[in-house]
């Protein structure tokens, strides 16, 4: 179906409300309205909490509106101008003036980041009428129409229609472009200046964009009751267009033309065309399949001993530990019936018929011949995939939760059919995770925290898991994925809740999608992430696998493209998840509960050149924070921070769709009896062209970087090395990368854009030998969930300002420990940042505000070091009218609009009686 009439019907419920005011005010706080929405888009009006763009909302004068993921808002305004913003994006109307009975007035808005679409109204005949500010420069533009993107130091802007499109930079520099099929580019030429440049508009240039601002499968443009087929069909549209007289517009189609086969090809070709010809596909008995479908079926056994655990699990059921024995790991053969709507099959004596979908997920009820129910979900694609799970009842209405079903079916993809970058030309592809199924069946809600410990569901509950936002699968590939393993990342976040009532999780998986050995591909990455099911438990940190399941025939993904995967644990080896917190097994009440299974079906949505996003190679410098749980303090937290910008590297690589980073904290406040220090590698090697992390660059805004064992390690108290004896439990994302997952932390803080600079989320578990501790176990257990860093390209001594004052406003944020008479209470806060700053004497005031409910303020002054050198200022922060203090140390960072546009920091927060602490990282800009 077209999307075309979704949105015309949501523009039909939301036009009438704009222009039927009929108004002859010149000013007014309502500028215009949300005309169509689509999912993960916010708006923040002034001094207000920020909330979700809900169609039909009235926008007011300087109200952000921001985008992520696939976010997508039309903003229609009282002169008939629009603004199409698309996903990762930030829009600010900062000044609206309009008489309706003139024409005339004046629209200034803020274009942070990210591609929009301008399409002028009344305002925009007038010359000034319309003026677009960007990091790069400012925008004018006549009567028109014009595409805006704008990342970091680049931008470009495309006029598509009109009179005229006008560009300042922050230099003064001018450039005018008066007819259109002509695009305005600026980029870097220094580190302290940019380069316009007027150019015939290319293909990707109008491509970029349109992609950007088009729908995606399943939006609705914010209608919350989208028209199906059938109310289409069921209205007079048809009619209304069968009446019209023909009018025939279309040009005369030229002859197709078919190239023939080269003579010598011919055998290749054939061979293809045999090998498709020949594949497996779903059959009723009577073809390809007279003996019905070998279907692997995985059950759960009496005991279940994870990979190199030490553990014996005696309910495996109950984690979703599922095969591990020839009992438990079967080849079932399923028989489709004649319609393909249902297939039969008999596992453990009792035959059940399963209803099968005509494509994509359905929950089903079925009883078997032992007139037992079962209850479960199952998947279909064409005729290429089929997947189920689902429990049995053990009594009548109780299923039996303990004893899960899995089913897979399906064709293998080889690997020389996958259509993705085979031309050469790098792609991005876009992959949906369902839901565990079997999860969902026990919560009864279905929840997007990837390979979680079913455990771990129950801790943190259905109302907090049905939040959890996800980036989904994304694949990348520069070239034939026979050539080269596209790499792939997936991410899920949640926080939800303020101070002792807060819950927060975060999943994160790097690595490759790689040859199965038989032309087929199979996924191979590893499981991060940590979560906090209560202010009051010890967070937990995620390992173990991320692996793809095969099928009964040893093929991991599926479909004539790669359509389809099953993807979890791995049954094969029997490595399973691992949870670990400082004082284990708690928050579980056994050693056993802290293994688990998890299972998820991932389903292709489509392929995106990566010419579409920007995606820079670049090395960025910064700080990095995070409340420390050490399992010899007994979970005490401990703030631990970075307090040179040298401390933190992060270099992303376009070329190699690659990342990797090193962070270095400290107990900064001496309170940890034994660590000093931790040094913590992330993703590729910064070091040596070896890999020994994982990690995935999709864009600047899309990245996630796991563990990496070689360039990582701990210092104690005695100045001692201690090197990791395992893999670390490590992961870094940036803020962008999970779109609204930290909304609930920002509620009422407003959140700097700062596009030319980063800041994300960490973690870790470290564990490794250390001989100063006594006792029987002297291996170091050291843990941080969520922690937080930014980052940005900061400037050396000598390229700073001589002269001048700045201001800079941002955000700050953070952990927070705090005794109460319950315990330890652990959450997230954010508050705004502020600073200004004199170049001259290097001396500056800094603020905090609303961190924790606390204000804190202070003077900073800039230190003195070599001219080769990155800069710093420092200074001390005491709590208005309370006992809290502490530091801030920072460093100027370069942007578009000069050397110290910006600036990115970290801190570090006690009271007297050592009840409260917090530790963090700041980010501004002017």
């Amino acid at each position: 179906m077209s999307r075309l009439p979704v949105l015309a019907a949501s523009l039909a419920c939301v036009v009438p409300a704009l222009v039927g005011a009929g108004d002859s005010a010149i000013a007014r706080d309502d500028i215009g309205i949300a005309a169509a929405v689509n999912q993960q888009a916010t708006r923040t009006p002034p001094s207000a909490a920020t909330r979700t763009v809900v169609l039909g909302d009235t926008l007011i004068f300087r109200e952000r509106v921001e985008t992520r993921g696939e976010g997508l808002v039309q903003i229609l305004l009282r002169d008939g101008s629009t603004f199409t913003v698309g996903a990762n994006s930030d829009l600010v109307i900062d000044e609206f003036v309009y008489d309706p009975n003139a024409g005339s007035g004046r629209l200034v808005a803020s274009f942070g980041k990210g591609v929009a679409r301008f399409v002028g109204g009344k305002l925009s005949k007038s010359v000034g009428g319309v003026t677009v500010k960007t990091p790069v420069g400012t925008i004018g533009i006549r009567g028109g129409i014009a595409n805006l993107s704008v990342a970091g130091n680049a931008g470009r802007f495309s006029l598509l229609f009109g009179d005229e499109l006008s560009f300042t930079g922050p230099g003064g520099q001018r450039e005018r472009i008066f007819e259109r099929g002509y695009t305005l580019a600026v980029e870097a030429f220094s580190a302290a200046s940019l380069r316009a440049v007027v150019r015939r508009t290319t293909a990707d240039d109008i491509s970029g964009v349109q992609r950007q601002l088009s729908g995606r499968p399943g939006q609705t443009g914010g209608t919350s009751n989208p028209p199906t087929e059938q109310a289409i069909g069921r209205s007079r549209i048809g009619q209304a267009n069968s009446g019209r007289a023909v009018t025939n517009v279309a040009p005369r189609p030229k002859p197709h033309v078919v190239v023939s086969t080269n003579l010598d090809d011919r055998d290749r070709v054939l061979g293809e065309i045999a090998s498709r010809a020949n594949r497996d596909r779903i059959d009723n008995g009577g073809g390809d399949h007279p003996q019905g479908l070998a279907v692997r079926v995985l059950t759960s056994g009496s005991s279940y001993e994870p990979l190199d655990s030490g553990v014996v699990v005696t309910n495996p059921g109950a984690q979703e530990l599922l095969g591990g024995s020839p009992a438990t790991d079967r080849t079932i053969v399923f028989v489709p019936n004649g319609t393909l709507t249902e297939m039969t099959g008999t596992i453990d004596g009792e035959t059940l018929t399963i209803p099968i979908p005509s494509g994509g997920q359905s929950v089903f009820s079925a009883v078997t011949s032992a007139a037992r129910s079962v209850n479960g979900t199952v998947y279909r694609r064409g005729d290429d995939f089929i997947a189920f799970a689902y429990f049995p009842e053990i009594s009548p209405s109780v299923l039996g939760f303990n004893n899960p079903v899995l089913g897979i079916w399906g064709t293998r993809t080889m690997a020389a059919d996958v259509e993705m970058a085979a031309s050469g030309d790098p792609e991005i592809r876009t992959y949906k995770l369902s839901a565990d199924p079997l999860q969902a069946t026990r919560l009864g809600v279905e929840h997007k925290l990837y390979f979680l410990n079913p455990a771990a569901a129950d801790l943190l509950g259905a109302a907090f898991l049905s939040g959890v936002r996800t980036s989904d699968m994304l694949v990348i590939a520069n070239q034939d994925v026979t050539l080269v393993d596209p790499r792939y990342l997936v991410a899920s976040m949640g926080i939800s809740g303020s101070g002792e009532d807060q819950k927060s999780a975060i999943s994160v998986s790097a690595g490759l999608f790689s040859s199965d050995g038989e032309g087929g591909l199979q996924i191979k990455g590893s499981r991060r992430g940590s979560y906090r099911a209560s202010a009051y438990d010890p967070s937990v940190l995620y390992a173990g696998p991320v692996s793809s399941i095969a099928s009964s025939a040893g093929a991991h993904v599926f479909g004539p493209n790669g359509e389809n995967f099953v993807i979890g644990y791995d049954p094969d080896t029997l490595d399973a998840g691992d949870d670990n917190s400082a004082v284990r097994p708690l928050p579980y009440l056994s050693e056993e509960a802290s293994h688990g299974g998890y299972v998820h079906v991932g389903d292709y949505q489509y392929d995106t050149p990566t010419m579409e996003f920007f995606r820079s190679s670049r090395t960025l410098n910064g700080y990095a924070a995070g409340m420390m749980e050490s399992k010899t303090t007994g979970g005490v937290p401990v703030p631990f921070w970075s307090q040179s910008a040298d401390d933190l590297v992060l270099v992303t690589d376009a070329s190699e769709n690659s990342a990797g980073a090193s962070i270095r904290v400290g107990d900064n406040f001496g309170h940890d009896p034994g660590l000093a220090g931790l040094v913590l590698g992330f993703g590729d090697s910064l070091l040596t062209s070896s890999v020994d992390g994982a990690s995935a660059f999709i864009d600047n805004d899309r990245y996630a970087l796991t563990h990496n064992r070689g360039e990582t390690f701990a210092i104690n108290d005695a100045d001692d090395i201690i090197v990791p004896d395992q893999n670390p439990r490590s992961y870094m994302i940036p803020s962008t990368l999970v779109a609204g997952a930290d909304t609930d932390l920002f509620a009422g803080t407003p959140r700097c854009t700062c596009s030319f600079l980063e800041w994300g989320y960490w973690g870790t578990r470290f564990r490794g030998e250390d001989e100063t501790i006594t006792g029987s176990d002297s291996s170091r257990r050291d843990y941080i969930h969520l922690g937080t860093w930014a980052a940005g390209n900061v400037t050396t001594n000598a390229a700073l300002p001589t002269a001048g004052t700045a201001s800079y406003t941002g955000h700050a944020v953070g952990s927070v420990a705090r005794q109460t008479v319950d315990g330890t209470a652990q959450y997230l806060a954010a508050g705004s940042f502020a600073m200004t700053y004199d170049f001259a004497s290097r001396v500056g005031s800094s603020s905090i505000s609303g961190f924790d409910g606390r204000d804190f303020a202070g003077v900073v002054g800039g230190a003195s070091g070599a001219p080769g050198d990155l800069n710093s200022f420092s200074g001390a922060l005491n709590q208005t009218g309370g006992d809290v203090s502490g530091t801030l140390t920072g460093a100027f960072v370069g942007g578009p609009g000069g050397v110290a546009q910006g600036v990115v920091g970290s801190f570090g927060l006690e009271n007297t009686s050592g009840t409260w602490s917090a530790t963090g990282v700041i980010v501004g800009q002017q």
